[in-house]
């Protein structure tokens, strides 16, 4: 695996790629986003490690452009930033977040996690439902849309437990969408499972 870390403190870099250093996985390191663009078009890591305060840089920006030039990168969070900044960044497309404060073992386990889905904490998890709640309020049957898409339902099995035609789910997913503030399926899902609405 090849994990390309972003961060504009050379300590950190080091040390991040210190605990993951295990002889299966390749650590690239980047300073600021203008190598990191050049490292994610050379050496097409797999995931990639960035945090938030990039100097003068914007690091939701750069997740923003990432996502749009690499949809195949899986991005890690790991930053101090408030989980507000994180938020944006997990709406903007990152999978996941660890604290730069976070033991090495709790890094370790989200960099191979975050390959398969997303990783979030309990306190991210908090602050999305918070969100959730201070949202317009979802009709019912948006609700009975969510619960589905909760249970891991695709459109059309959605569609058919409704007794709704596709075109009618994809019409819901999209107010849904609106409302909640995100364009992500997966986080449509983990905000409904945090809000107990399956």
């Amino acid at each position: 695996m090849r994990v390309l870390i972003v961060d504009d403190h050379p300590l950190t870099r080091d040390g991040v790629r210190a605990g993951l250093a295990d002889g299966r996985t390749t650590v690239l390191q980047a300073g600021d986003t203008a190598s990191a663009f050049r490292s994610l078009e050379h050496d097409r890591p797999h995931v990639l490690i960035a945090d938030l305060r990039l100097g003068g840089e914007d690091g939701v920006e750069f997740i923003q452009k990432v996502v749009q030039g690499f949809p195949d990168v899986r991005i890690l969070v790991v930053s101090q930033a408030s989980l507000s900044d994180v938020v944006r960044a997990i709406r903007s497309g990152a999978h996941g977040y660890v604290s730069k404060s976070a033991p090495t073992a709790e890094l370790q386990r989200a960099v191979a996690a975050v390959l398969d889905g997303p990783v979030v904490p309990p306190e991210l998890a908090v602050q999305l439902v918070r969100e959730f709640q201070q949202r317009p309020g979802l009709t019912p049957r948006e609700r009975e849309v969510l619960r589905a898409l909760a249970r891991g339902y695709d459109n059309q099995e959605i569609a058919c437990e409704l007794a709704i035609s596709v075109r009618t789910v994809n019409r819901h997913l999209e107010s849904i969408r609106d409302k909640l503030g995100t364009r992500r399926r997966s986080e449509l899902i983990r905000i409904a499972r945090a809000h107990h609405t399956g």
